[in-house]
């Protein structure tokens, strides 16, 4: 399946709200790392996060099989592959979404998925994390709970994409855009230009972040919820 289209590359975000049946294809290290969580529903989300991130390599990038690919890290614990694709994971409780481009620079994308749900400390969350633009309109918002959520995965995403994981000063981060529109907008952070998208769906929200040395022309959103990819309609 040809991802390019002239100079261009489109960006997939492959994505299930909830597992599904699915073989379990992870090395001999994703295993031991599963087997290190003592709660077994941390563990089933493990295995199915990564064997997941696994089959949608396959699905999209079929020269391997779903068992044979092999992650390194970079030295701040990215994980990568070398076959000229980028990628990245996330997952929240039993969904999942997977974010894959066509590049061989480790920090060209990233992803976050949150499913929305009650938070005790919410209020508090919202004054450790949010930018003081982001609080003036999460105060104007009707729902504060989702609107901190699409926050969080954006800043998640940016953050992913880079490598850097998360950091102290979340409050530092605007990403503003994020809670006024569903459309795609520009921010520099540490030097680096990446653009941000956001996905709203009833039960949640996902957040891409790329680089902008990446002709991206495109979006492709698969829900492979019920096993197989099925394309929903969008378009940056």
């Amino acid at each position: 399946m040809d991802y390019n289209l002239g100079s261009s590359v489109v960006l997939t975000i492959a994505f299930s709200k909830k597992a599904f049946p699915i073989d379990c294809t992870l090395d001999d290290s994703e295993i031991k790392r599963a087997s290190m969580f003592r709660f077994e529903h941390l563990r089933e989300q493990y295995i199915f996060a990564h064997a997941f991130k696994r089959r949608i390599l396959s699905h999209y990038f079929p020269f391997r099989k779903a068992s044979e690919w092999y992650f390194a890290q970079t030295s701040s614990g990215k994980p990568f592959i070398k076959e000229g694709i980028a990628f990245n994971l996330s997952h929240s409780t039993s969904s999942v979404a997977v974010a894959l481009v066509e590049s061989t620079d480790k920090s060209a994308v990233g992803v976050d998925i949150e499913c929305f749900r009650e938070m005790d400390d919410l209020e508090s969350m919202i004054e450790m994390v949010c930018h003081s633009d982001e609080i003036q309109q999460l105060d104007r918002c009707h729902d504060r709970s989702k609107g901190f959520f699409k926050l969080w995965t954006a800043k998640e995403a940016l953050l992913k994409a880079c490598g850097s994981g998360l950091i102290d000063d979340l409050n530092h981060i605007n990403c503003l855009p994020s809670l006024l529109s569903d459309q795609v907008y520009p921010l520099n952070w540490q030097g680096n230009q990446y653009c941000l998208q956001s996905i709203s769906f009833d039960w949640g929200v996902i957040t891409a972040a790329w680089s902008t040395d990446l002709p991206v022309s495109d979006i492709r959103l698969d829900n492979w919820a019920s096993g197989v990819p099925v394309s929903e309609a969008f378009c940056i």
